[in-house]
């Protein structure tokens, strides 16, 4: 809960705009991080080693997410192509 708040404040500071101005908001971001996580918790019993290489793939860009974690549109576009992949497993 102390980073949610730490993450807005960082928002409202940074570019002097309210987060409906954003192209992503926060609680959109939340949304997609919870899709992603019952997709790949999905693909984890379906297929483990799908889940496994597909989240190899995705280490590099979630350290790079991870090095900046109020770019909240970086958050969301990290989320929708994971999603994609995940989606994309037959």
């Amino acid at each position: 809960m102390k980073n949610i708040l730490v993450i807005l404040g960082v928002l409202f500071i940074l570019a002097g705009a309210s987060i409906a101005e954003a192209a992503c908001t926060f609680e959109e971001a939340q949304q997609k991080a919870m899709a992603f996580t019952t997709q790949a918790q999905a693909l984890a019993q379906k297929n483990p080693q799908k889940y496994a290489a597909i989240m190899q793939d995705l280490q590099p860009q979630l350290m790079s997410i991870q090095q900046n974690p109020n770019d909240i549109d970086k958050i969301c576009k990290f989320y929708d192509d994971a999603i994609a992949k995940l989606q994309s497993t037959p």
